[in-house]
């Protein structure tokens, strides 16, 4: 098999939604933007054109993404997934095309390079993904060289995905090492809630959030070291506004930055870092993965107030803006001030703060 160049990708967007009462599920938003939105963002990178296939809603698709094309089932009847894969074929000059569902918003930044590779690797018509436990057919790589027996398959009144495949030379390749990027939003009630934004990192998530001038890193200073008294392990992501660097001009690390190395990792006895450039801010998903082989009981997080993520705000009287308002989100509120809330606390009594946490975990 030749080398596998220029491969389109195609988010599959044609079904009905049920569990989403019959909404557009694509369009739907997690954490400020729609889920399309995050997709076409992993696939950028790795792919050569993107494609949606959609069968409604075809204006409101063209508005929001005026330069992403789309194709709609050939088939009638909203038939699933492998009519969206027959008609891209029929409609999109292209060798190899990647598809993946459209409601996951983690796609691996590596799924086309391993699809790609496995597919040349074993002479196979199809690659999908595999995240150790079990198998995600709509993550997958086809060559052309299936249209007619897919033709005939659905001819046939067949719809299922992994049968299909399983009748063509098919490889299923592993990304066990992150199956959090295979996560769904399977309903409606799992989108409101934002549960899935942790998958990355299955370590508690705390956020401390207000507004500039609450004293949210005083507060932590001095919180941290209570938590650790009481036996946690606990890791910081803080958010900054300004563009932070973390070595000094003129030190070697610095100059080797500074020279193109990216990314750059400094070490000595008592730490070490790792330095990464980047063009825009990264993901709060990439940040929080950093985490997850740390043996840690609880991340806190300072800022990202509009992520998803438990929080405890913070409010001041000596502040001019209001009280913020509560969200889902919102676990417990800490003030200088008496209010009418449930989980109420006092911003300045740390051990109060300390033991609701320590309570909030026990329970989670």
């Amino acid at each position: 098999m030749a080398e596998i160049n220029n491969i389109a990708a195609v988010i599959l967007s044609g079904g009905l939604a049920r569990r989403f009462n019959g909404v557009e599920k694509g369009l739907q938003h997690f954490a400020g933007k729609a889920l399309i939105s995050h997709i076409i963002e992993r696939l950028e990178p790795q792919t050569c054109k993107i494609f949606l296939n959609i069968n409604r809603l075809h204006h409101e698709y063209a508005q929001k993404y005026p330069t992403i094309p789309y194709y709609s089932d050939k088939l009638n009847d909203f038939q699933g997934p492998l009519s969206g894969m027959l008609s891209g074929f029929e409609q999109i000059e292209s060798e190899y095309l990647l598809f993946v569902p459209c409601d996951s918003p983690f796609v691996p930044l590596n799924l086309c390079q391993k699809l790609t590779t496995a597919l040349r690797i074993n002479q196979a018509q199809i690659a999908y993904a595999h995240d150790g436990e079990r198998a995600h057919p709509t993550f997958c790589l086809l060559h052309r060289s299936i249209l007619p027996c897919l033709t005939n398959y659905l001819a046939c009144g067949e719809r299922r995905v992994l049968q299909f495949f399983h009748s063509q030379r098919y490889v299923a390749v592993d990304f066990s090492e992150q199956p959090e990027s295979f996560q769904n939003f399977n309903c409606a009630e799992q989108l409101a809630s934002g549960q899935i934004s942790h998958y990355f990192c299955k370590k508690p998530i705390l956020a401390i959030t207000g507004y500039s001038g609450t004293g949210k890193t005083t507060l932590l200073e001095k919180l941290i070291p209570r938590l650790s008294e009481k036996g946690l392990k606990v890791g910081l992501i803080k958010h900054s506004h300004h563009n932070v660097d973390i070595d000094k001009a003129g030190k070697d690390s610095y100059r080797l930055r500074q020279a193109g190395a990216n990314p750059t990792m400094i070490a000595c006895e008592q730490r070490w870092a790792l330095m990464t450039e980047t063009q825009t801010m990264a993901s709060f998903e990439t940040l929080v993965a950093q985490f997850a082989d740390k043996e840690l009981d609880l991340i806190l997080v300072e800022g990202f107030k509009h992520e998803q993520l438990p929080k405890i705000q913070l409010h001041r009287k000596g502040i001019a803006k209001p009280l913020p308002e509560i969200d889902n989100f919102t676990i417990a509120t800490a003030t200088d001030y008496p209010i009418e809330r449930e989980n109420a606390l006092d911003i300045n009594n740390v051990e109060q703060i300390a033991g609701f946490i320590c309570s909030y975990l026990h329970d989670k």
